[in-house]
């Protein structure tokens, strides 16, 4: 299979239907996301499911992010047609423990939405989230042209309006699962470029052309998840985000409700100070959260 950035993926598609649109600057369902302080839970170990469980714990339990009756949405990486043991994924063992948890904890409706870069098929199957989804109540989709919505993002300063899949914006908890990878164009691929697999085609062709850290950066003062969860059980260390590439294993998991603080821990694992990444810096000084981890509280956790 031919080694493509993610850009040669994407499909040409028009904006087709008149859509409505929120000029609101941030989800209403994700307005009490915060937890005071910025604070990233690593948990290290290998029995991914305990991993998952202790993390959460940290943060307060499954019922601080999830109540009965609640629509949940998954934003894992499943964009590459590639193994669980390439990394270019979010891994299948993780994403299966959350849809469990969520289940396990009342909600009413699971949705995993991925604008992937390969064929969805293929993609999907190949993953091992098809897979690892059955028998659940989950349900792991491309979008179509109809499952988006307009937005407008009122605090971008280059990226001023989006199409969203719009049960991301009707969700009562947004959970951002990225694997933690390389990137050529981004540096890294971590929870605020995850985003860049929800939006429209024309939208990530927009984010390259235009300032892809910028663009990143101005997204997530709109999109406002209650939980990151960082895969980074084995990270890619180049070639990505498709790879193949080298890759380190590092066991880890890494937990917050501040996206910004999230990757900036994330980064160090690349031997990277969390400046060196555009957006990081750049949603830092827009406030978005915090990327200085001088005044991040690490908690460490050993499974």
């Amino acid at each position: 299979m031919k080694n493509v950035q993610r850009r040669s993926f994407l499909r040409t598609t028009a904006s087709a239907a008149a859509v409505s649109t929120l000029p609101v600057s941030r989800l209403p369902a994700q307005e009490n996301a915060a937890v005071p302080g910025a604070t990233v839970v690593v948990v290290h170990g290998k029995d991914i499911a305990k991993m998952l469980e202790a993390g959460i714990a940290k943060l307060g339990g499954w019922a601080t992010f999830i109540k009965p009756g609640m629509k949940v949405v998954i934003k894992p990486n499943v964009a590459w047609n590639s193994s669980p043991e390439q990394g270019g994924n979010t891994h299948p063992g993780l994403v299966k423990a959350c849809v469990l948890a969520a289940e396990a904890n009342g909600a009413a409706k699971i949705g995993l939405p991925e604008n992937t870069c390969h064929p969805e098929k293929a993609t999907f199957k190949a993953s091992g989230v098809e897979a690892a989804l059955k028998g659940t109540k989950a349900r792991l989709y491309r979008p179509a042209k109809g499952d988006y919505r307009n937005v407008e993002i009122p605090k971008g300063k280059i990226f001023k309006r989006a199409r969203v899949p719009k049960e991301l914006l009707e969700c009562d908890c947004l959970i951002n699962m990225p694997v933690a990878k390389h990137h050529g164009g981004a540096t890294l691929t971590l929870s605020m470029k995850n985003w860049m697999g929800s939006i429209a085609n024309e939208d990530r062709r927009a984010w390259h052309r235009d300032g892809l850290h910028q663009c990143i950066a101005d997204f997530s003062t709109f999109i406002k998840p209650k939980l990151v969860i960082i895969d980074a059980t084995r990270i890619m260390l180049n070639k990505g985000p498709q790879g193949p590439g080298d890759l380190a294993h590092p066991d880890e998991i890494i937990f917050s409700t501040d996206p910004v603080a999230a990757d900036a821990y994330a980064a160090t694992l690349f031997k990277k100070e969390p400046f060196d990444v555009g957006y990081i810096k750049i949603a830092h000084e827009m406030g978005i959260g915090c990327g200085d981890l001088k005044k991040v509280k690490i908690e460490r956790v050993e499974v």
